[in-house]
């Protein structure tokens, strides 16, 4: 590729707003994306506003898409969305006529086209997308997966199951939609078939422009960060405070928990239990170098979390769920600890606040492998694979 590219980025993440996973890397990965080329961007989502803004996240913005509930559909397109594995009708809200006429002619325009997100592909109703990459960072299947396997009822284990064949139908036509598939992980690029067009970009964070400063606060405090209007966060936190956190106390009676992230200071939590929330920060790094450990409670979800690798940028040793931990090539002891039950995960949490010898050597290992392989920069090399897999000399 001897000239500059022309580039068109799809998003439904505010690139200037508060930082959270998706938005983290939709922005890291346009801003790799730009050294090749020139990038404009359209913000597209159910819940995206009008904006006279020029630019978003330092890129031109192409436009802003609001898509529209979809009401009033009958039983006949309710059954072809599920029963037919070429419906783009998953969701429901859509693009309207005028915004998908607009993206079909513009498309012709570009040299690569990147679609951050299966669920906004499918919005635009658009089977084939020319010259284009898939950054599907959250694999539906997956996630229905993990429903199912946390699901009490009978009922709602084969309500999930549904919806795991389902999105396994439809997942293994990707390959014939788009011309290349980006994933998080390895796993993810397993599950979507492994061929020579998928490509592993994992996430990442920041690369820290100094050795990360630790300065524990006393009493010892535990930390979470991530939005509470994301249902895997949410429903994680909430079994940590009822069921971690209480046996935490037991031996730590003065900790404190600190939540950080949007919504976390709007929740009604229990009262007298040391729990302590601060909502979106500015200064992340500032409070997370206070904590001894950070938690990551996952139980449902999909993709990758990006608040293990911006633990691990900053030296805070973590405990997780194998859930919380998955598409990371870590072992339980080595870069972090792991447990999958409320009586383990306490014990872990409680270990570290024993033993900060072996917790800050952990935190060690965990950082230098981070600096090896999950800082942004560290992904440039599969950005440039994805890129020439599209677009050919």
């Amino acid at each position: 590729m001897n000239r500059k590219l022309k580039i068109l980025c799809l998003t439904a993440h505010d690139l200037d707003g508060p930082e959270y996973g998706a938005a983290l890397r939709s922005r890291h990965l346009f801003r790799l994306l730009s050294r090749h080329g020139d990038i404009r961007v359209v913000l597209a989502g159910e819940n995206v506003s009008a904006s006279d803004k020029k630019t978003v996240g330092g890129f031109e913005l192409a436009r802003v898409i609001r898509f529209q509930a979809v009401s009033g559909r009958s039983i006949p397109l309710r059954l072809r969305g599920e029963l037919n594995s070429r419906s783009t009708d998953t969701h429901p809200f859509a693009a309207v006529a005028a915004d998908r006429d607009w993206l079909a002619a513009e498309l012709p325009r570009y040299d690569l086209v990147w679609v951050h997100s299966l669920t906004l592909g499918n919005a635009f109703g658009l089977w084939r997308w020319p010259r284009s990459v898939l950054d599907i960072d959250d694999v539906p299947s997956t996630f229905y997966r993990s429903m199912q396997e946390q699901a009490e009822s009978i009922a709602e284990k084969l309500r999930w199951k549904r919806q795991v064949f389902q999105w396994r139908r439809r997942e293994k036509y990707l390959g014939e939609r788009f011309d290349a598939i980006s994933v998080c992980s390895e796993p993810d690029r397993e599950i979507l078939g492994g061929g020579k067009n998928i490509f592993t970009i994992p996430n990442g964070f920041e690369t820290p422009k100094e050795n990360p400063p630790r300065q524990l606060a006393m009493p010892p405090r535990l930390g979470f960060v991530g939005k509470l209007d994301y249902r895997p966060n949410r429903e994680g936190v909430w079994w940590f405070v009822q069921n971690v956190w209480p046996q935490v106390l037991e031996k730590f009676p003065t900790a404190r928990l600190r939540l950080v992230g949007a919504g976390t200071d709007k929740e009604n939590w229990p009262a007298g239990k040391n729990i302590e929330p601060l909502g979106w920060l500015a200064d992340g790094a500032g409070e997370m170098a206070t904590w001894s450990l950070s938690i990551v409670p996952v139980l449902i979800g999909g993709g990758t979390r990006i608040k293990i690798a911006e633990a691990f940028s900053r030296r805070c040793p973590v405990v997780a769920t194998p859930l919380g931990a998955y598409g990371y090539d870590v072992a339980d002891g080595r870069e972090l600890l792991l447990a999958g039950d409320a009586n383990g995960f306490a014990e872990k949490c409680c270990r570290l606040l024993s033993e900060s010898a072996f917790a800050e050597k952990m935190a060690g290992a965990a950082h230098e492998k981070f600096l090896q392989r999950w800082t942004w920069e560290a992904q440039a090399p599969s950005v440039a694979a994805a890129i020439q897999s599209v677009v050919r000399p």
